[in-house]
């Protein structure tokens, strides 16, 4: 049986580069308080992370030039679905520990480091006053669909990111041009969406998907896809006995929309087997074959 991704896969896979970041300071001082620092990320094949900060940056952070200085610091990575007219949350990775500038000899390996917005020392390259930082986590929060979770350092560097996620810009653009149009008949055939086994709502009647008008692809990796699905009316929360946090305890609010996870029969190797799996799941329902249920997220942690 297919499984979701783990928080750890999830939090690797926006360190590698996904989305766009952010380095703070810890407030030393008035002048250094609250300050952004806008900066590229990468994580390199043993789970070293790595940020890309112009030299003006590496001042505000309060680091020497000569190496070795370390500095406490907040790096926040926020992933929407990429789409150019949709805006979707999909993961934000919160990591604090110490920063520090790469020496001479660990730059160079450090601009080898995974970044899914492109090579990573041509990125630099392009920046004029570009200096190499390394990152050492000390602790590592996820906000997901699934919830919120601590991930361990340890397992996040042990974890792979996800090389369809890493490519999921690539996969939502031919799913929107090759398929976009049967995802609804797709959705329809499966007739209702549960709650995940272990999850938010667990155990009670799922949506209703047979009145479905609209259906966006707005995230993947290679268990599976995630569908942004609308209907003309509103769905009672997940059922009719779901309660969820934020509401003080009351039934979840009527919506139109719904978020939710298709999993692939088995996990994909890369991002053109992930779309060439949804065509022939589009393809069996269309030829009245058995669809696979989608869930809604909460699962369990594994």
């Amino acid at each position: 049986m297919t499984h979701p991704p783990s928080a750890a896969v999830v939090a690797a896979t926006a360190l590698s580069g996904s989305g766009t970041a952010v380095l703070t300071p810890a407030a030393r001082d008035e002048e250094r308080e609250g300050s952004c620092i806008a900066v590229l990320h990468a994580r390199t094949r043993d789970g070293q992370l790595v940020v890309v900060a112009s030299d003006a940056a590496v001042g505000a952070l309060g680091l020497g030039r000569g190496g070795g200085h370390d500095a406490a610091a907040r790096l926040e990575v926020v992933v929407e679905a990429a789409l150019p007219d949709l805006t979707v949350p999909r993961a934000q990775v919160v990591v604090d520990g110490w920063v520090r500038l790469a020496a001479p000899h660990e730059a160079a390996g450090a601009l080898g480091a995974a970044c899914a917005a492109g090579d990573l020392a041509d990125l630099a390259g392009a920046w004029p006053d570009a200096r190499v930082l390394l990152l050492d986590a000390a602790a590592v929060r996820l906000h997901w669909p699934e919830g919120c979770s601590d991930v361990a350092v340890e397992d996040l560097r042990a974890a792979a990111p996800d090389p369809v996620a890493l490519r999921e810009a690539d996969v939502l653009g031919r799913v929107e041009a090759e398929l976009g149009d049967r995802l609804v008949g797709l959705v329809r055939a499966m007739g209702h969406a549960h709650p995940a086994p272990g999850g938010r709502g667990a155990g009670v009647p799922g949506r209703d998907l047979g009145r479905v008008s609209e259906v966006r692809c707005v995230g993947a990796d290679r268990t599976g896809l995630v569908l942004r699905c609308r209907a003309e009316e509103p769905w009672e929360g997940l059922g009719a006995g779901c309660r969820c946090a934020g509401h003080d305890g009351a039934p979840c609010p009527a919506s139109t929309t719904a978020t939710l996870r298709l999993l692939f029969p088995a996990p994909v190797a890369d991002a053109d087997v992930a779309v060439d799996a949804l065509a022939l799941m589009v393809l069996g329902a269309g030829a009245g074959g058995a669809a696979r249920c989608p869930y809604a997220p909460g699962a369990a942690r594994a």
